[in-house]
């Protein structure tokens, strides 16, 4: 369990001096990597040479031969972060995300810095922190050296000092880190420098013209995000809604980077439509919920009457309407969030696969709908800011999982009875089978 941690004068210097020793090489070093992409810049752009300046990024590389850490690593890496004060939202979050390959070879073999071209550079925090991240955990001395643990000082320090929810040594929730960092690491990394998350809505009798409107907006988002994030993060929904009245629909798009599931509300709604529910290969039939349970709750349809109405721009007035919310297009990454509530809601409990298949979830299914598990955040007390977060994580190099309990990484011996039956999971990260 986190507890409140009560550093004396003494103990605050030796930390400090942990952090500079620690961490000033590899500061150094990509501080270094900046100011020659800069000067590359410059030179290339001046001359208008870009052949040489394609070169040169390239040559930033130390391994420029290796593009992969499976390329270069023969072995799992397995180091924990030290927990420095209630610390484990952060360490358990940060496993996670440096356990998904193309995320760890953007950052390790500084293809992110390409993309920081148009950008100032010297603004990027939260990415320059994932570097120096990376490389620790990552190490290409890690034979040599052997560690097994070292204290996030530099991470936790920049996201102190960028968001104000994370400074000192208050528990903080794990999900609202994974937000953050997904957020703004794309308002940091995105080449387009522009925002079109949302399309305005369309109107139609005709239901094929909703194609027509996707393809509109995917060219749009497209367009205008551009990053690692949205590449592996984003998916595409769609807001349909029907006007009881004269029967037109209206779609709106919208981009989405994570799912939340309020179990309590799952397992209302299957028990007040198990007749419906029976008919679907993956609905289980009692009042147990399990994660296709939570996709079927989430394209539900709902009513708006009354009050609640909507203005319909056909009928020029308040109109009854239903409306239902429906998968276009499935993330690489899958995040989901599990709001398991609070009290006696809180023993509800989702069954989940390491494999799953969601094409009858998701709209336009061509390009995949089946996802693997690779990562598992499990929270130990009620939701909120007490109890403890523990990481799960699936190697990229070795497909073995891992328990990450802050500093302490043992490998997993059943995957069912460790991770799949685990009472208390709270953040599932999917990735589609390509």
């Amino acid at each position: 369990m986190d507890n409140q941690v009560k550093k004396s004068s003494t103990s605050n210097k030796k930390d400090e001096n942990f952090k500079n020793i620690n961490e000033i090489g590899t500061s150094i070093n990509i501080q270094q990597d900046k100011a020659k992409l800069n000067q590359i810049n410059s030179k290339a752009i001046s001359n208008n040479n870009f052949n040489l300046f394609n070169e040169a990024k390239y040559n930033l590389n130390p391994n420029k031969n290796v593009s992969s850490i499976k390329e270069y690593f023969p072995y799992p890496l397995l180091i924990g972060l030290d927990n420095i004060g209630a610390t484990c939202y952060m360490n358990s979050t940060l496993q996670c995300f440096c356990n998904i390959e193309k995320f760890v070879n953007y950052f390790k073999y500084n293809k992110f810095l390409m993309d920081l071209v148009n950008n100032d550079i010297y603004k990027v925090k939260l990415s320059s922190a994932f570097k120096l991240l990376i490389e620790k955990l990552w190490p290409d001395n890690y034979e040599q050296n052997k560690v097994t643990h070292f204290a996030p000082y530099n991470f936790k320090d920049i996201i102190s000092k960028m968001n104000p929810m994370f400074k000192g040594i208050s528990a903080n929730d794990a999900k609202d880190l994974v937000s953050f960092i997904i957020m703004t690491l794309h308002d940091e990394l995105n080449k387009a420098r522009n925002y079109n998350m949302n399309i305005n809505n369309f109107h139609s009798l005709d239901q094929r013209n909703q194609k027509v409107m996707l393809d509109n907006f995917i060219r749009d988002f497209v367009e205008n995000n551009k990053s690692i994030i949205s590449d592996l993060f984003y998916g595409a929904q769609c807001f349909t809604t029907q006007c009881s009245n004269c029967k037109t629909l209206s779609y709106i798009y919208q981009s989405y980077f994570l799912m939340i599931f309020p179990l309590e509300e799952v397992r209302k709604y299957k028990v007040n439509n198990i007749n419906q529910f029976n008919n679907f290969n993956n609905i289980s039939n009692n009042d147990e919920i399990n994660i296709y349970d939570c996709f079927e709750y989430n394209q539900k349809i709902d009513y708006m009457t009354g009050e609640n109405g909507m203005y319909c721009s056909y009928c020029k007035k308040e109109c009854d309407a239903s409306m239902r919310t429906v998968l276009t297009i499935g993330p690489e990454i899958l995040y989901i969030i599990l709001n398991r509530g609070r009290g006696i809601e809180f023993k509800d409990k989702v069954n989940f696969t390491e494999y799953i298949n969601l094409s009858n979830y998701i709209q336009f299914n061509n390009t995949g709908a089946n996802y693997e598990l690779i990562g598992v955040i499990i929270h130990l007390g009620e939701e909120g800011l007490s109890g403890h977060f523990i990481a799960f994580c699936k190697n990229p190099i070795s497909k073995m999982w891992f328990k990450y309990n802050d500093d302490r990484v043992t490998p997993v011996n059943n995957l069912k009875s460790e991770v799949i039956d685990c009472e208390w999971p709270y953040l599932l990260f999917y990735q589609k089978i390509n």
